[in-house]
């Protein structure tokens, strides 16, 4: 039984009691709370059946009896969870899709949280326009849903005088570029994988810094399943909208010998506090090359 088979069965029955089918918001939330709540007392059942009591213990009943309960109180549970998912209209791809992610995310963070740092150099990386070329991505993506032309040579950093003027809120915009998966559509720019293996071929401590919000999991997951689909060594995957302050509290602030970002913001205050930064050209920074501290180049 493949689990596009679960969802099937599971919306069947749903279709059958009428239950969890809703276009209103308020009713999904409440039809989820009530799924929620069921799954809830379910898993109170599956607990019952092991000895968590200490002082009073089910020595009557044997391993293959509660096996057996736990089996049975799964199933309840994982149904209720796939009666959650068919209410908001989650397909099973969905489901896998996101379980995938999810799985690369938890090694990847193993794996992270098991890297000892030995004072190795560090190299602070952010990913979008330095190693992602998420603005060809962005605009292409704009033109395709909101048949809006962006010129990708502007020297706006948000495109926010072109969304405003179409009538599109760029906050919006973005969460909804975000939410669809666009993090994950990205190309990689020519060369960065190259120059990246070379640095950690070098003895360098690879530490990506992005200012992406994780709060989203969309964009965090998304952002740990590039990383992998694109085999890019790494020692530190970290999200940060304040960049340098991050690195000013991190264990490796003062091994840190350079930061690589596209940002005006952030390579101004990383080179103001004495951290070279290189400055990938883009339109939108060519003031950068005018400061102390910061060199506006082609790194790849």
């Amino acid at each position: 039984m493949k689990l596009k088979d679960l969802f099937e069965m599971q919306k069947k029955y749903q279709e059958q009691c009428l239950y969890g089918f809703h276009e209103s918001q308020t009713l999904r939330e409440l039809e989820t709370q009530k799924f929620a709540l069921c799954a809830h007392a379910e898993l109170s059942s599956l607990v019952n059946a092991t000895d968590y009591k200490t002082h009073h213990r089910n020595a009557y009943r044997q391993i293959a009896e509660r096996k057996d309960i736990v089996l049975h109180e799964s199933v309840d549970v994982v149904r209720y969870m796939i009666a959650i998912m068919n209410t908001w209209d989650i397909t099973s791809e969905d489901f896998a899709n996101a379980y995938d992610k999810k799985d690369t995310y938890l090694r990847m963070i193993s794996e992270i949280n098991d890297k000892k740092w030995n004072q190795e150099p560090v190299v602070i990386v952010d990913l979008d326009d330095v190693i992602v070329d998420f603005r060809q991505c962005f605009a292409d993506w704009l033109e395709k849903d909101h048949l809006l032309k962006i010129d990708v040579d502007s020297e706006e950093y948000y495109f926010i005088t072109a969304l405003s003027k179409s009538g599109l809120n760029p906050e919006a915009v973005f969460e909804q570029f975000t939410n669809q998966g666009g993090f994950s559509w990205p190309d990689i720019k020519p060369g960065a994988h190259q120059y990246l293996c070379d640095l950690k071929n070098k003895g360098y401590w690879i530490q990506y810094l992005t200012a992406r919000p994780n709060t989203n999991l969309r964009c965090m997951y998304d952002t740990y399943d590039w990383i992998a689909n694109h085999k890019l060594p790494y020692d530190g995957i970290d999200f940060a909208t304040e960049k340098f302050r991050w690195c000013a509290k991190s264990k490796f602030y003062e091994h840190i010998e350079y930061a690589i970002d596209d940002s005006p913001k952030h390579a101004e205050e990383y080179a103001m506090h004495g951290i070279k930064c290189f400055v990938p050209e883009m339109p939108y920074n060519k003031h950068c090359a005018k400061i102390n501290n910061i060199e506006r180049c082609k790194l790849f």
